[in-house]
């Protein structure tokens, strides 16, 4: 006869009486202890389960599809991330992504808002990453604001290199307007990215991706980062963009308090191996995981999924449990205080 469970909070690591009602489980065996704590959020979610989200002729049955892939891998909440692009492209797809969450009760309640990543960015090859060269640009509030309203009100992270041209007046005036700014596919200076603090960026993503495979030992973009103590910073922990030893490296010279998760998944992430898009982009995806450019070494996004990605925190990322979980959840309660997310029930150990 198996032993009873065991259920306990997540946040705050006292026993349970019993699994809460209406909970989510991700197993469908029996554990001897469970974790149940709030259902994740993902603030840079590009396409997922072989939907990618920067496509023109994205469905709203593609992005319930990919938004319930998203609920069996425990995220509850989570942000389309649009990379990159030309102007027009940008407005239009902004407009078709709202109305295909205004006609869904489903979206409605998986996703918040959008997060823009680019186009105001580093031109440079290595801290560029993927994103397409030719739609770089420096940055343009009143361009913004056109995007915005396509939108409808809809974007709440924007994502820019404060060493662009017009960073940090843009910055001032996105966060005067409510946009949580983040900083990313950047080479900035200590003192850029202090004057980016300064005017209201909040977040650095993806810290150890887009950035190049050869740097100063000891002068870039990662240790400038590490020494900006007012900048959250997030992490994809797939092992992959950074590896293992490192990754518990940077959360413990972060501290808990300063990391947040994603997953940066591309359409590959919760699909088989094989062949996707991204934009302009064909993705190949082996057995490994790892997503490439087809006959290149460069990653384009990650196959990571939420679930895996807070099992790696506990695996190799330096973060226990409740650090972990926070790090899963934290941005949500920044930018989205009034959200409920459902309960999330997660196994500690199987018979």
């Amino acid at each position: 006869m198996s032993a009873k469970s065991c259920y306990y909070d997540a946040l705050t690591g006292r026993a349970l009486p019993g699994a809460p009602a209406d909970c989510w489980r991700v197993d469908e065996g029996q554990a001897r202890a469970y974790l149940v704590g709030p259902a994740f959020f993902d603030p840079q979610i590009n396409g997922f389960a072989g939907v990618d989200f920067q496509q023109p002729e994205l469905t709203r049955e593609q992005l319930e599809y990919a938004a319930m892939e998203l609920r069996r891998a425990g995220c509850a909440h989570f942000l389309p991330t649009v990379i990159t692009a030309g102007a027009d492209f940008l407005e239009a797809h902004f407009r078709r992504l709202a109305e295909l969450v205004a006609a869904s009760p489903l979206l409605r309640e998986a996703i918040p808002g959008f997060h823009l990543e680019g186009p105001f960015i580093s031109p440079e090859p290595g801290y560029r990453g993927a994103h397409p060269v030719q739609h770089v640009r420096p940055a343009d509030f009143e361009l913004f604001q056109r995007w915005q309203r396509a939108a409808g009100g809809l974007i709440r992270l924007v994502t820019i290199a404060p060493e662009c041209g017009n960073a940090i007046p843009f910055i001032r005036q996105a966060a005067a307007a409510g946009v949580f700014v983040c900083l990313g596919h950047t080479n900035a200076s200590s003192a850029e990215l202090t004057a980016a603090v300064a005017a209201g960026a909040r977040l650095f993503v993806h810290l150890g991706n887009a950035a190049p495979q050869q740097m100063n030992r000891y002068d870039n973009i990662i240790q400038r980062v590490l020494a900006t103590p007012e900048l959250l910073v997030s992490l994809i922990p797939d092992g992959l963009h950074v590896p293992a030893p490192a990754l518990g490296n940077v959360v413990r010279l972060l501290g808990a308090g300063r990391v947040v998760m994603t997953t940066d998944a591309a359409s590959p992430a919760g699909a088989p191996p094989g062949r996707y898009r991204f934009g302009h982009l064909e993705l190949e995806v082996g057995s490994d995981r790892v997503v490439r450019l087809p006959g290149a070494d460069q990653y384009a996004g990650s196959a990571l999924t939420p679930l895996a990605g807070f099992y790696n925190c506990l695996r190799f990322g330096g973060l226990s449990a409740d650090g972990a979980w926070h790090a899963w959840t934290r941005l949500r309660g920044l930018l989205f205080p009034d959200l409920r997310p459902p309960a999330l029930m997660l196994p500690l150990g199987c018979d």
